[in-house]
């Protein structure tokens, strides 16, 4: 079977060189704005981060699977203390390049969620995790290393997607399509499963896993952190947003 991780790693640094939303970096505008006005931070599609999730929290920040000189530039900009890990090769250069372009220091780690973090205990005072934990199969080992190189009183932030979406095919939730919404795949969805089924997974898609709520919100419980905080966003680029959030991010504290 092959390698789902290093795969969807290949995948990552195809759709960097494709202009995937989630891999352009920030202008130079954009980052000189980010120094004096509001830190316009996303875990999700459309509704930034509320101010108030990590103001106060510390300078230390983890981007977690967070490459693509966007997040971490911001809060570099912003005087931030930043250290991203990501399993993209070309997320990381787009880090690199942006750091260079605006003479900023930033830590680049490649490696990916099912793994060990290198890092300390208690290195870092809050960690941003926008929507990607869709790509890994099994969530334990990322609430679990979260919770470990978080100090006590800092905040996991993470965005993740409402399960909904994998019920219907790509093709099917494009805003041009005319095909009936017909729910297609049962949950929780997995991109192993279709592979061993016959189904070709391909570089447009990737490896995706939905989750369940019990494994998302309860999973970061039992990794012993508590639930503050919680909204709903949506893609309106997503045909299925005129029925539903489509994503969701939440605030988890470690005690």
């Amino acid at each position: 079977m092959t390698d789902y991780v290093d795969f969807n790693s290949q995948m990552w640094d195809k759709w960097s060189e494709g202009g995937n939303t989630w891999t352009i970096p920030v202008t130079h505008e954009e980052f000189m704005r980010g120094k004096t006005g509001d830190l316009r931070l996303l875990l999700t599609p459309q509704k930034p981060v509320p101010q108030e999730w990590y103001r106060g929290l510390g300078k230390k920040v983890l981007g977690l699977a967070s490459g693509g000189g966007q997040q971490g530039a911001l809060l570099s900009a912003r005087g931030y203390e930043v250290t991203i890990l990501d399993n993209s090769r070309r997320q990381l250069a787009a880090e690199k390049s942006v750091a260079a372009r605006e003479g900023y220091r930033i830590d680049l780690v490649k490696g990916d969620m099912t793994q060990p973090f290198p890092f300390e205990d208690e290195s870092f005072d809050w960690i941003i995790n926008p929507v990607s934990n869709c790509y890994v199969e099994d969530l334990t080992n990322m609430w679990s290393e979260s919770f470990r190189v978080l100090r006590r009183g800092g905040a996991l932030m993470t965005g993740f997607t409402n399960p909904i979406l994998y019920m219907f095919a790509d093709e099917d939730l494009d805003l041009q399509a005319r095909t009936p919404l017909t729910c297609k795949y049962s949950l929780p969805y997995n991109g192993r499963q279709r592979e061993v089924a016959g189904k070709k997974i391909s570089m447009d898609e990737g490896y995706q896993f939905s989750h369940t709520l019990e494994t998302q919100l309860g999973g970061q419980m039992r990794a012993g952190f508590l639930l503050k905080a919680l909204y709903e966003d949506t893609d309106d680029s997503c045909r299925l947003s005129k029925y539903s959030s489509l994503y969701l991010a939440n605030l988890a504290i470690k005690p």
